[in-house]
């Protein structure tokens, strides 16, 4: 491949046009030494596109155009310059494969660890250290009375499927209803199950009996400790129902409201009442147990009472009953008994 001197000149001068320079650059990458006569001295040192002294352009330009009987193999700019892409490209897809080889971050444990530190659940203990007994509302609004020594002990919130609460000593319950999500209490190795009802568990550390007494709606009572061979029992409490049971004796004793055999028909043994006003209910304890029952009309004209009372018990323990149904309270007189808020 033939190339003028005009172009050569051109093309160190850096005059050459884009295709010039291509054409300059494949002959100069195939010849091995410069031509001996590509510039006179004069050229050179008029050249301005290099900024170099006057002696730094003479020792160039005797070194261009210097003749040796070796060859002095020289590699174009271009074939440096290639040789640099090529390792630069190397370079770079190794760079974008180590990225690409990296381990990605796991977005589903990240979303796990996060769905479960949303769901952590704390465990409330309460206890009653007082003489007094202590209400508590649960966080499904439930209440709790829990009697002095009394412990509760529950998550908060609430496990999604069930309300389930542990319980050590007395505490009567006002089940807030939900039927998709039972209500669990748990005493001394049994379950009592509600959906919207009230009633008492009295399960004191230092006696063998669990006494499970429902006040109205109804529950499920079953034992559930089946390290210690309890006997299997299962059983649905209504109204005016007590269930007890021997720990130690591994008996089950259920109290129904059912009028007992051979008693009087004319005495009822039990009084049951649907949605009754509470002044009526009143007036049918006052008229059985020969006693006065003071109340303000005004304190009472909007509640009613929705189950059975068992006449076999004192008057105190079913005003008990009624007045914590109604967050009222009692006072025994000399007369009777005086109800107030």
């Amino acid at each position: 491949m033939s190339m003028s001197e005009e172009l050569l000149n051109k093309y160190f001068k850096g005059t050459c046009t884009p295709e010039e320079k291509i054409l300059v650059a494949k002959y100069l990458n195939e010849i091995n030494d410069l031509p001996a006569n590509t510039f006179s001295k004069e050229e050179w040192d008029e050249t301005q596109d290099a900024a170099l002294s006057e002696a730094e352009s003479l020792q160039m330009f005797e070194a261009i155009t210097e003749q040796t009987t070796t060859p002095v193999h020289r590699v174009s700019w271009l074939k440096i310059t290639a040789a640099a892409a090529v390792v630069l490209t190397i370079l770079g897809i190794g760079f974008l494969s180590l990225n690409r080889n990296q381990p990605k971050p796991n977005l589903a444990n990240q979303e796990n660890l996060t769905a479960k530190l949303k769901n952590v659940v704390n465990w409330k203990s309460v206890v009653n250290y007082t003489e007094q007994d202590q209400l508590l509302t649960l966080p499904d609004n439930s209440t709790v009375k829990i009697y002095p020594g009394g412990e509760l002990r529950y998550t908060v919130p609430f496990m999604q499927n069930k309300r389930e609460i542990y319980l050590k000593g007395k505490g009567f319950f006002q089940v807030t209803k939900d039927k998709k999500h039972p209500f669990i209490v748990y005493a001394k190795g049994i379950s009592t199950t509600a959906l919207g009802t009230s009633f008492t568990i009295t399960a004191l550390e230092k006696n063998k009996l669990v006494k499970v007494q429902l006040h109205t709606g109804k529950v499920w009572v079953k034992n559930i400790d089946s390290a210690h061979h309890i006997k299997p029992f299962s059983e649905i409490l209504k109204p005016g129902d007590q269930l007890v049971y021997n720990a130690l004796l591994n008996k089950v004793k259920l109290t129904d409201a059912k009028l007992p055999a051979g008693r009087p028909q004319d005495k009822p043994a039990v009084l049951n009442f649907t949605q009754a006003p509470l002044a009526d209910v009143f007036a049918s304890l006052e008229k059985h147990y020969q006693v006065k029952i003071i109340y303000n009309p005004a304190d009472v004209s909007e509640m009613s009472f929705t189950g059975s009372l068992k006449l076999s018990q004192p008057i105190a323990t079913i005003l008990e009953e009624i007045t914590e149904l109604n967050k009222l309270s009692q006072t025994k007189t000399i007369k009777g008994y005086l109800i107030s808020k």
